[in-house]
């Protein structure tokens, strides 16, 4: 009996992870032992597996194989395609990469982190920018998703798409403001064969103009959405918060749900960039008390109107309307050996390259002081796997929680360490600027002045069957002295 491996999947490995088994389709990566990767080479239309060398264990294994849909019995001599073939990356593996292809805008945002409207970080040259598509494919990379300044107004967008189809890249993912979303754009993505979420802003339901600082943002951005709805293109979209616009976030659910949209997630605005230099902060930026109000009172709203669509509430809340019975604390982790966990496992697997081609954590990075950002590599000078076999970058993201705890007096003895792992890096330095090992003040306050008990409380009466994981370790937590 001879098998092969289905097309759908191939075989790599990167240094210290060096056996996988990639789903082509979604991008994903599926980390198995020697055994099990030897198995899989032998699935190439080659091997009897009815001979005596094979193991009973091997054969087995097969078998499950085949009920999973990975492998299919075929006749003797059928081929496997090369690009399926085993292929080893020599630098450490990355997910996705999270990229700004541009540092350029078509809107004048009061808020944007990195001054696009005034293109202060540019772009990097169509050479540039390619070289940097092929050392992604070179290292491995599995997805990538596309963002800006505005993703959209660079020239050679559509050979960076190209370049990236071409290396089994899936493009997960394109941010935009919505301006430049129209037929002929979507007609570009299903001719290639794709249909990645179409990520919009959208600041609030009467607010968004103001902040977007061009009339008829809004107007754009609902006739983008409502266009993709037709289409059948996915759409996600972003929401910063500021005191102006926050009664109008359940509203502004109510109306993204009715347009298609899928998914919303929400943050205040920082103190940075644009923003900052406009001096709006004092008058029209949120406390953090101010924003978990808004958040918490919203979660009554959240239960009554059960809108289709995921709801992200920064670090407070998380739920889909369309599946009501379970719902995430995210300042809430749970891991075996919490101290050992990585800092943030988004930026374990999920690379972002900012518009000047610097390799960083988040786009929470982007906003911080100059100084700052050039302690770490630029892409298109080192390369891409340089940057992930020995840099500042790799040492950042391999950074572990037991080093932040023991950066921070407040976090040594303090009982929530092994749930909170001392939060989100971008949050942390949105209070200690240019300190990526500090304190997370946001984290902190939520587990401090109660908020998840409030919120557990009140969910429980107003949805008494929703479950969510790590309650009962939290509460267990909560309920000890130390």
């Amino acid at each position: 009996m001879y098998y092969l491996l289905n097309e759908r999947y191939r075989l790599c490995g990167w240094e210290k992870l060096p056996y996988a088994i990639i789903d082509r389709k979604y991008g994903r990566a599926q980390f198995v032992n020697k055994f099990i990767l030897d198995t899989l080479e032998m699935c190439n239309g080659k091997i009897d597996f009815s001979i005596p060398i094979i193991t009973d264990d091997q054969r087995k294994l097969v078998e499950q194989l085949v009920k999973e849909g990975v492998v299919s019995e075929c006749e003797k001599g059928s081929e496997l395609k090369e690009k399926q073939k085993y292929i080893f990356y020599n630098n450490r593996y990355m997910n996705t990469v999270h990229w700004s292809i541009t540092g350029k805008c078509n809107c004048k945002c009061k808020h944007c982190y990195m001054s696009a409207p005034d293109a202060k970080y540019g772009e990097l040259t169509h050479e540039q920018i390619l070289k940097i598509v092929n050392d992604m494919g070179n290292c491995g990379v599995l997805r990538c998703t596309l963002t800006g300044g505005e993703a959209l107004v660079r020239s050679d967008f559509w050979d960076i798409v190209d370049g990236l189809l071409e290396r089994e890249i899936l493009i997960t993912q394109i941010y935009s403001n919505g301006f430049l979303v129209n037929e002929k754009f979507l007609d570009e993505l299903e001719k290639r064969g794709i249909h990645p979420e179409i990520n919009m802003s959208f600041d609030g339901t009467g607010h968004h103009d103001w902040l977007r600082g061009i009339p008829g943002a809004e107007q754009a951005v609902r006739k983008a959405f409502l266009l993709c709805q037709r289409r059948g293109f996915p759409t996600g979209a972003e929401m910063c918060l500021w005191k102006d616009n926050a009664g109008s976030l359940r509203e502004s659910i109510n109306d993204l749900t009715q347009m298609g949209c899928r998914s919303l997630k929400v943050n205040p605005i920082s103190d940075t960039g644009a923003w900052k230099d406009g001096n709006y902060g004092n008058a029209l930026s949120m406390t953090e008390d101010e924003v978990f109000n808004v958040y918490y009172e919203y979660i009554d709203s959240f239960y009554q109107d059960l809108p289709n669509i995921l709801v992200h509430l920064g670090g407070f809340f998380y739920a889909d309307g369309g599946e009501p019975d379970f719902y995430e604390l995210p300042a809430v982790h749970i891991y075996e050996n919490p101290m050992r966990a990585s800092m943030c496992v988004h930026a374990r697997n999920t690379m972002y390259i900012s518009a000047e081609g610097r390799a960083e954590t988040c786009m929470g990075m982007a906003s911080m002081s100059d100084e700052f950002q050039n302690q770490y590599p630029l892409v298109q000078e080192m390369g891409l796997r340089d940057c992930l076999v020995d840099s500042s970058y790799m040492k950042l993201i391999d950074t572990r929680v037991e080093e932040i705890i023991a950066r921070n007096e407040k976090c040594i003895d303090c009982k929530y360490k092994s749930l909170c792992l001392g939060g989100c890096r971008a949050s942390a330095m949105m209070f200690h600027r240019d300190d990526v090992l500090a304190v997370d003040e946001m984290t902190c306050k939520i587990y401090r002045d109660g908020w998840l008990t409030k919120i557990i409380d009140k969910i429980s009466k107003l949805r008494p069957e929703a479950v969510c994981y790590g309650v009962e370790e939290y509460l267990k937590v909560e309920r000890s002295d130390i």
